[in-house]
């Protein structure tokens, strides 16, 4: 008996443990709640602004207003989180960030309506945020489209391009939504349908003159190098089955000389 209250009061001395024979604990940072919730303010916000390696995507959720500048200022607009011709949820890539003074989280987003290159500011609230790997690239000079993950080239497929009086607008855009064509359709078994709108044909077939990237057969077969289309980028059909499932809505789409 002795002998063990000796024992226990040399580990209570040393600081080994209690005189109980029970190891004592300490609270770590991370399990005191007032640690948590200052390592989280000090969290560093993401950069939300595309890079070659990577981008973000804000997928609305409810009808977001649209803003020339974050907070607000005269509304220009309101967008639905749904498209009305085949009710595709609507995603846009987000081009900035900026938190206000009170706290509100704000999104410059690329808008999918005309003039090409047109920008918004809508809260962050009304979006889900998704990080995307993918990067698409066409060279216009090369008649080439590149698709790229994390900056590394995981594609290359040769496209026929817009013809002089109707070439393919150059810039920056995004995907709009992922089309799946009848399986009679010219414009082969799908059609990626951009941001970018014709600067030359402001209706086409009943549309705005948005451009697209799609398949080519029948009478829209076109062979890579070549220049026939009214703006869109034609992939020759089985090129357009391996660059659809590498792509999403809200993916970069960079259209250069």
């Amino acid at each position: 008996m002795l002998t063990g209250v000796l024992v226990g009061l040399v580990l209570a001395v040393l600081g080994g443990g209690t005189a109980s024979g029970q190891t004592e604990t300490t609270a770590s940072p991370a399990s005191d709640p007032a640690a948590t919730t200052d390592a989280a303010a000090t969290q560093p916000v993401p950069d939300f602004r595309p890079t070659k390696r990577e981008s973000y995507v804000a997928r609305l959720i409810t009808r977001v207003g649209l803003y020339p500048k974050a907070g607000g200022g005269n509304l220009r607009g309101t967008l639905a989180p749904w498209t009305s011709d085949t009710g595709n949820p609507v995603e846009l890539l987000v081009l900035d960030h900026k938190t206000l003074s009170t706290g509100e989280s704000w999104l410059k987003v690329l808008l999918p309506s005309r003039p090409n290159g047109a920008t918004a500011w809508i809260r962050e609230s009304n979006v889900i945020l998704r990080k995307n790997p993918m990067r698409v690239e066409i060279s216009l000079r090369r008649h080439e489209l590149r698709v790229f993950r994390r900056g590394h080239v995981v594609l290359t497929i040769g496209v026929a391009l817009g013809a002089a009086a109707t070439p393919t607008p150059k810039g920056r855009f995004a995907i709009y939504q992922k089309i799946r064509e009848v399986w009679w359709s010219p414009l082969g078994p799908w059609a990626l349908h951009l941001t970018a709108h014709s600067n030359v044909l402001f209706e086409y077939a009943g549309g705005p003159g948005r451009v697209a990237i799609h398949g080519a057969r029948g009478v829209l077969w076109a062979a890579a190098g070549t220049n026939p289309s009214h703006g869109c980028i034609r992939v020759p059909d089985p090129g357009i089955r391996k660059v659809v499932p590498l792509v999403s809505p809200g993916t970069p789409v960079d259209i250069v000389a």
